[in-house]
């Protein structure tokens, strides 16, 4: 990863330009595996964020860990207010994302996957958004590929995108079209989203019930009963590079990764079901199939709605060893 020229601006959104953030934010990404995904992920990111945010960094448990330490080792010596943290078995998705919300100290907390490339304008859409709306308590983005299958969501960018350059600059166009415009969203899919300060002191982080699936939706879901609005930012756009964190694998790691994929898809709908009262015989087809607007309506109740942060801190690799 280059060392690269950032240029400060507190609204700047060209492609030329970083926007200068401070340490009331906070951005994070996980890997587990797939350097060079990850890489693209930071590159992007540095080359759209300045300023003295606080930068944490995911080790799942990568089957490369030596490839995924080197390049956060990297990332920490351009970015000083970085921490990382190295699990020693893999926590899955939903592990990543309580690391990140457990030890985030930002009061706008962005979550981004490492096959997500994002830019200025995404950055700054969403921020912008969020200030707008006090009581949008979690924002995302819109992509070339969401896995929920919504128009709403997935836009086709009107030229082909071959390299960072072309993503910033259909970045901007996008939201110099929509602005930070917002449009409620039904559910949550967690892999790029914002999220503040006041849901997490809220309701608390992802449900450990869930080990990887469903951990995304249900935490919007909370979200929405304790009282915060679940938005899309039509004009907060992000590359998504589809498949790559299977593409990257030879033939026979990869099947084995779909296939315990669909294992736990399937545990955690069960999951699902039993903690929110669905029919125990409605088979998972699609997340549209879940009644939402009737579980947001559902009073609030801490007990059972809030899921409390844990200390990370001993998987920290930048200060030592993992525990």
């Amino acid at each position: 990863m280059s060392k690269l020229d950032q240029r400060h601006s507190a609204t700047a959104v060209d492609t030329d330009q970083s926007l200068a953030l401070g340490p009331d934010v906070t951005i994070a990404t996980a890997a587990y595996g797939n350097e060079a995904s990850t890489r693209t992920c930071l590159e992007a990111l540095f080359k759209s964020a300045a300023g003295n945010y606080q930068l944490l960094l995911i080790d799942d448990c990568s089957p490369d860990p030596a490839a995924i330490q080197s390049l956060y080792r990297e990332a920490s010596a351009q970015h000083d207010n970085t921490q990382i943290f190295t699990f020693n078995r893999n926590l899955e998705y939903s592990g990543s994302v309580n690391a990140v919300l457990s030890q985030a100290t930002g009061e706008r907390v962005f979550f981004l996957s490492n096959d997500i490339f994002v830019t200025p304008a995404y950055l700054g859409t969403l921020l912008a958004a969020a200030e707008a709306n006090p009581r949008a308590g979690i924002l995302r983005g819109s992509s070339n590929y969401v896995d929920n299958g919504l128009a709403s969501h997935n836009i086709s960018p009107a030229r082909p995108i071959k390299n960072l350059a072309d993503l910033f600059s259909v970045g901007q166009e996008i939201a110099q079209l929509h602005g930070h415009a917002t449009q409620p969203d039904p559910w949550l899919v967690g892999d790029a989203f914002l999220v503040t300060r006041q849901v997490i002191n809220a309701i608390g982080t992802f449900d450990p019930l869930f080990f990887g699936y469903f951990a995304d939706p249900d935490f919007g879901l909370r979200a929405q009963i304790a009282g915060f609005g679940l938005h899309l930012v039509p004009g907060a756009y992000a590359y998504h590079k589809p498949h790559a964190n299977f593409g990257y694998l030879p033939p026979e790691p990869r099947q084995e990764k779909l296939e315990r994929r669909w294992m736990r898809v399937i545990e955690n709908w069960a999951r699902f079901k039993l903690k929110w009262g669905l029919p125990i015989e409605q088979p998972y087809q699609s997340m549209a199939g879940v009644p939402w607007a009737e579980l947001a309506a559902r009073p609030f109740a801490p007990q059972r709605h809030y899921s409390a942060p844990a200390d990370y801190t001993r998987y920290r690799t930048d200060l030592g060893s993992v525990a």
